[in-house]
């Protein structure tokens, strides 16, 4: 079933479009990596797929419903983002802002049930921060925001899973350690995720949307991680050494 499908979009900031005429389905399944040098409209994308971006052209299902004809706690149920960057302009604990991912399954209830904080509570335990639980969010470093955010998305836990940047801020462990979740969310959900590691998209992603100036690549990750369509895309030579993708 896909649960993601556009048909003709365009991905626009400033009147300036950076995507055009993308006809694009992500399934259950799969993990996606959207590529593409600084400014080709990656976050832009995942922006607009969360409907915090207007469609500029364009439609964009759902599940097979269009976004505009469901309630938004549906629309939360159905897709969530991480962003790149978290802003937080009071103190609260890590649990109590991981929590804030179960609002879609609670609506109009005045406390967390106990299936809320077990979501919560498992996916704490998945990005390795259950000894932060009761942390302030103020106090983190930056690598660890991200994981609590993460988290949250893993406990709204909606179908189709949209991450900016995952793995920025990230040492490479924590890199590896989450792009192996992400791998591991495709058993249930869909993910698609920008991404500037190239070579990580390549070791974990089932799928690649590759984003070049007026013009994209995707397909399968062997079948669209090539040098002749990195050189395109990114403006630089590429070569393989050893099955690793090598900026020239």
């Amino acid at each position: 079933m896909r649960l993601l499908q556009t048909d003709n979009l365009t991905v626009a900031i400033g009147g300036r479009d950076l995507i055009t005429g993308l006809n694009w389905h992500v399934r259950r399944g799969e993990f996606w990596c959207v590529l593409g040098k600084n400014g080709s409209g990656k976050s832009s994308l995942l922006l607009t797929l969360a409907g915090l971006l207007p469609l500029a052209k364009g439609r964009l299902h759902l599940a097979g419903e269009a976004i505009d004809s469901l309630s938004l706690p549906a629309l939360a149920r159905r897709r969530g983002l991480m962003q790149q960057q978290q802003s937080d302009a009071f103190s609260h604990s890590v649990l109590d802002t991981v929590l804030l991912g179960r609002t879609p399954y609670r609506i109009g209830a005045a406390w967390d049930a106990d299936e809320d904080r077990n979501a919560a509570l498992v996916a704490l335990a998945r990005t390795g921060l259950s000894d932060k639980m009761h942390a302030d969010i103020t106090q983190l470093s930056g690598g660890e925001r991200q994981r609590v955010a993460l988290a949250a998305l893993l406990a709204q836990a909606p179908d189709l899973m949209l991450m900016d940047e995952p793995t920025a801020h990230q040492d490479v462990g924590q890199q590896l350690a989450i792009m192996r979740i992400a791998r591991e969310l495709t058993q249930q959900h869909a993910i698609v995720a920008s991404c500037h590691d190239i070579n990580l998209a390549a070791r974990f992603a089932t799928h690649v949307l590759v984003l070049g100036e007026g013009q994209h690549w995707m397909g399968k990750s062997a079948e669209v991680l090539k040098p002749e369509i990195l050189e395109q895309a990114f403006g630089c030579g590429f070569s393989l050494r050893g099955g690793t993708i090598v900026a020239e």
